[in-house]
């Protein structure tokens, strides 16, 4: 367990969603240049799967400089950035993937997302999904954080109704409860083990140690946050939460809820927003297709070498996908 921080953080990432002008105070819009740069890139990358699109392959001046730009604003910045222009007229759904996921070798290396190894994630509703994966369904998905340091989402298709993203700052989390139950802040810097839902037909269906909600790391607070997990670890240990977590998880889950902290936003075709997975919590409200209009958004993962310093814990859910990947595919050259 790290040392419990217990003083009010000021960052560029605390903020309150009724403090800022909605999802514009964090836009960035694709200047001309930028463009060009893409339509170039598009180009020369016409042969390749956008999943194979590596960093060299997508290097270009004006791409290389936004790259940088994002890759700060993330990190040291405000810690979300919302990047618009590119449209669904201009481009097709293909060069839409490469245009996002050549853009993500410049900010950090794409990572596993399921046992079956895709670094690019199709956040859409799916008929069947043995795993029960809640980016693949059609529901409500609450508060929480993913499972590496950067995360992204674009949009390229809205459903008929609902899928209203939500963002809410980490820190100020941290603030409100050192404010006004500072007893429970030891209780979340301790944690609890995870069921994750994706490995729990693998060989270790719950992680060896405990994974804490927050950590202080060279005096950086940051976040990790999947209180059903939790809970359901919980369950198949047959050991309830730890004295006081249970409190902790209810007090920080009605401040990630809370109007005045959350930022509420529906994302457009071609919007493409990034956040720090460590200082963020995401939600999506459930949502409604139709026959000829289907929610689709592409994800990405990524593993930001020499990135923020966190607990060692809480790269175990990273690691729980590489592990249930590695043994499918070990099942597969076995069945080979």
């Amino acid at each position: 367990m790290t040392p419990v921080h217990h003083q009010i953080i000021e960052h560029p990432s605390v903020w309150r969603g009724s403090d800022i002008a909605g999802k514009q105070a964090f836009e960035r819009k694709l200047n001309a240049a930028e463009l060009q740069g893409f339509d170039l890139l598009l180009a020369r990358t016409a042969h390749l799967a956008p999943h194979d699109v590596t960093r060299e392959a997508f290097d270009h001046p004006a791409i290389n400089k936004l790259g940088r730009e994002l890759k700060h604003e993330i990190m040291e910045g405000r810690g979300v950035v919302l990047l618009t222009g590119i449209t669904r007229e201009a481009y097709s759904d293909e060069q839409m993937e490469r245009i996002y996921f050549g853009l993500g070798t410049h900010l950090g290396v794409a990572a596993v997302q399921s046992a079956s190894g895709d670094k690019l994630g199709y956040v859409r509703e799916e008929e069947v999904d043995p795993v029960s994966r809640g980016y693949r369904s059609s529901a409500e998905l609450h508060m929480h954080t993913d499972s590496y340091e950067m995360i992204g989402l674009m949009c390229i298709q809205k459903a008929v109704s609902g899928g209203t993203s939500g963002l809410v700052s980490a820190l100020a989390i941290h603030n409100e409860i050192q404010r006004t139950r500072p007893e429970l802040l030891e209780p979340l810097y301790r944690g609890f083990h995870y069921a994750i839902p994706e490995v729990q037909f693998s060989a270790k269906p719950i992680t060896d140690g405990m994974i804490p909600v927050f950590c202080n790391v060279d005096g950086k607070v940051s976040c990790n946050y999947a209180s059903s997990f939790m809970q359901k670890a919980s369950e198949l240990m047959k050991v309830p939460l730890p004295p006081g977590l249970e409190e902790a998880l209810a007090c920080f889950n009605e401040l990630a809820n809370r109007d005045d902290l959350c930022l509420r936003f529906l994302l457009e075709p071609g919007d493409m927003v990034l956040w720090h997975n460590f200082l963020f919590l995401h939600s999506r409200t459930g949502f409604r297709n139709s026959p000829t209009q289907k929610r689709l958004l592409l994800r990405l993962w990524m593993d930001v070498p020499d990135g923020r310093p966190v607990d060692p814990a809480i790269h175990e859910r990273a690691a729980a996908y590489k592990r249930s990947y590695a043994e499918k595919m070990s099942r597969v050259k076995e069945l080979s």
